[in-house]
């Protein structure tokens, strides 16, 4: 990630006023200055203009590759957990969601983060709030593994009920409708819980991997489908709890992204 430091100093060596750096990258002076503060970072698009702009070298120093878990540690906690009780579609879940992502990245795909990283923080994000049911476990570990894979739902190896909820929260290849796509997420718990547990992880990282206009769609669909999905899952006993901080934990987010119009 870049720094403060780097852009100010770039900046300063190429003669060039922070009013004149904020209009060659279309943002406010404001925003440079708070840049140049480290009061916040710029977006992953912003970040790209500035290399650009000032010609600073990337290297392993300011790249965005600062993780903040790490797949191997997440993994052996999950086989760890799994190992101890009642968790033998989850274990199997575990293996084959490795299996079936490998290769895969997360975007921005430069960073190099395995794609794995993404439904193990899913897992961990879930266990960390209590739920601790095999199946949801399991649903949590494949929910990608159709869309990015090519796999059928029949080919998991997990029950038929797990495969059914991975099947609602693939999206299909064509004939995407989003409105029927999330109508049938809502009417079944399990798979309300599945995508609002990835909603948080996908919200989390938005900064770093969406364009500004991207971020606002994102945005735009979080906020027409999700509330409807919380209460879903708000309304089961088992789920109750992680409702309310899946709640709070996206709202938060979508206020404070929603606040930054750099």
């Amino acid at each position: 990630m870049i720094t403060g430091k780097q852009i100010s100093a770039a900046r300063k060596s190429l003669g060039m006023t922070q009013a004149k750096l904020a209009d060659k990258l279309g943002v406010s002076t404001e925003a440079v200055s708070k840049w140049e503060k480290d009061v916040y970072a710029p977006t992953a698009e912003n970040e790209e203009k500035i290399y650009r702009v000032l010609g600073i070298a990337r290297t392993g120093d300011n790249r965005r590759d600062v993780v903040l878990f790490h797949e191997r540690n997440m993994s052996a906690f999950l086989k760890g957990k799994f190992n101890s009780g009642e968790f033998s579609q989850s274990l199997k879940a575990l293996s084959f969601a490795k299996k079936m992502h490998e290769g895969q990245y997360r975007k921005p795909k430069d960073l190099k983060i395995p794609y794995i990283n993404h439904p193990l923080t899913m897992a961990c994000h879930a266990l960390a709030m209590g739920l601790e049911d095999d199946a949801l476990l399991a649903a949590v570990l494949l929910h990608d593994v159709c869309e990015d894979c090519g796999v059928e739902p029949s080919e998991l190896p997990v029950d038929p009920d797990v495969q059914h909820v991975v099947a609602l929260v693939t999206k299909p290849a064509h004939g995407f409708d989003e409105r029927k796509y999330y109508k049938a997420i809502s009417e079944h718990p399990m798979a309300a819980m599945v995508k609002c547990l990835d909603r948080c992880n996908n919200l989390s990282g938005m900064a770093a991997a969406f364009s500004v206009e991207r971020m606002g769609d994102y945005i735009e669909e979080t906020e027409r489908y999700y509330p409807v999905l919380l209460d879903v899952i708000k309304d089961q006993p088992e789920y109750n709890n992680a409702a309310w901080l899946l709640s709070y934990h996206m709202r938060s987010l979508l206020l404070a992204t929603k606040r930054i119009t750099i």
